[in-house]
């Protein structure tokens, strides 16, 4: 399956400038929003305090005045030229967007400004409305006094722009800020991250059959666990290597010394003068062979177990049955070697675990119990639960094993000095991967009396 591959500092980087993109709209929405009402107050208060100071100074007397036509306030024409946003001597030019109408009550327009129309800007009724005249929006407020009407307006773009000029002027900041950070946070990102890139050099570099552990000149804290972990691996792979390369050379070392024996006997065969010879050199060949066969098997299934390369499945198992069961398929083997073997279930027990390691276990327990015990002993077999551990012991009548040599018997072809022949050392090897695979304790002592000797497993109860 394909792994889909992407840039971390790019999808960072990317979700940083939406939610600046986000952010900085939100600011800049709101923004424009308060300085259009703020404009609406300020403008609206200018108009209505242009309004009374029109009725003052040219409402009364246009009341009673007879005019031929409407009285127009010009503006210097230097104004209609005019495109600064600054104060000049004559004026500004915000002066054409503001514009003021004086009517009576009979309709008739008594005087106006230059920037207005001949029309009514807006109908006359008292108070604040918008209005569109031609194509320009107007903002207005109409004051009546006595039989005159005082309308002043505002064309709507001068709040617009200065809305628009309140918002731009807050948001651009925070635009350039916001590529000023994106900018430093790229950077950042590059120097945080170069360690990565470093790793990934470094481990490109590695032979194949290198397995040092990675090391690197500065190590941030989030990649450290990667790191640890990467050796930890290695470590792991190292040992595995070093399992399989100890259990090769032990293996054909093992194998090269019944191999020749049987070879030798065959050979025996061969030349033998006589019936008897021939049989008896034939009859150690097929021991020899048998042997082998049988260091193979323990050999294979050592393999299997330290690699965990067979499929198996974990599982509730009653340790009381499957102990009977194993014994009753050793009992004939025991019996034919004049061994005795007894089964004392104390307490029903139960485990988690794979049954086919646990019968191989208990196997392996018995045969060495057997091999190394008395010629006509007995092998006791005892199930019992102390605490949250259920124990199965396996004991003989043997020779009692040093205490200093316990230990040593768990490593793969370790033989006691004078031990009997016919083992190779294989058998608590096996029993021991298989314990640790079922998070058991294993551990090597004698019999009550001071003889013999005794095998425990203590397994995880249920």
């Amino acid at each position: 399956m394909s792994t889909r591959s992407y840039s971390s500092r790019r999808r960072l980087v990317a979700a940083t400038l939406v939610c600046m993109l986000l952010i900085f709209g939100g600011i800049g929405l709101a923004a424009h929003t308060v300085a259009r009402e703020e404009s609406e107050e300020l403008f609206s208060a200018r108009l209505a305090t242009s309004a009374r100071v029109l009725e003052a100074l040219m409402a009364k007397q246009l009341e009673v005045a007879t005019l031929a036509r409407p009285l127009i306030v010009t503006l210097p024409p230097e104004l209609e030229a005019d495109t600064s946003n600054e104060p000049e001597a004559f004026g500004h030019r915000y002066e054409t967007k503001v514009a003021f109408q004086v009517w009576r009550n009979d309709g008739t327009l008594l005087a106006r400004s230059a920037s207005a129309p001949d029309a009514a800007l807006a109908p006359l009724r008292a108070g604040f409305s918008e209005h569109l005249v031609g194509a320009t929006l107007w903002q207005v407020f109409v004051l009546r006094s006595g039989g005159i009407w005082v309308v002043t307006a505002e064309k709507d773009e001068v709040r617009q722009e200065l809305a628009d000029y309140i918002g731009m002027s807050i948001i651009a900041p925070l635009i350039v800020g916001g590529i000023l950070m994106l900018a430093v946070v790229n950077f950042l990102l590059l120097r945080s991250m170069r360690p990565l890139s470093e790793l990934a050099s470094l481990i490109a570099a590695r032979k194949p059959d290198s397995l040092e552990p990675v090391r690197l000149a500065e190590t941030p804290t989030e990649l450290a666990p990667i790191v640890v972990e990467l050796n930890q691996l290695l470590d792991r792979i190292r040992a595995a290597f070093e399992r399989e390369q100890r259990f090769i050379n032990a293996a054909a070392h093992e194998i090269r010394t019944p191999i020749a024996a049987v070879q030798l006997h065959l050979e025996n065969a061969l030349h033998s003068s006589s019936e008897p010879e021939r049989g008896n050199a034939l009859a150690s060949a097929l021991a020899g062979a048998r042997r082998t066969s049988k260091l193979a098997e323990q050999l294979l299934a050592l393999g299997r177990i330290s690699s965990r390369s067979d499929a198996y499945q974990q599982q509730r198992v009653t340790l009381g049955p499957l102990c009977g069961e194993v014994i009753g398929t050793m009992e004939p083997l025991l019996a034919r070697r004049g061994q005795a073997i007894e089964l004392d279930t104390r307490q029903e027990c139960a485990t988690w675990g794979e049954p086919s390691q646990l019968r191989r276990l208990l196997q392996n327990l018995i045969e060495n119990a057997s091999v190394h015990g008395a010629a006509h002993g007995e092998i006791q077999v005892r199930l019992a639960r102390q605490g949250n551990c259920a124990v199965i012991s396996v004991a003989n009548d043997g020779v009692p094993i040093p205490t200093s040599e316990a230990d040593k018997l768990f490593t793969p072809y370790y033989r006691l000095p004078g031990a009997a022949p016919g083992g190779h050392g294989l058998g608590l090897a096996i029993v021991k991967e298989i314990a640790d695979q079922h998070q058991a304790l294993v551990g090597i002592g004698r019999k009550p009396d001071g003889q013999g000797t005794v095998v425990e497993v203590l397994l995880p109860a249920l």
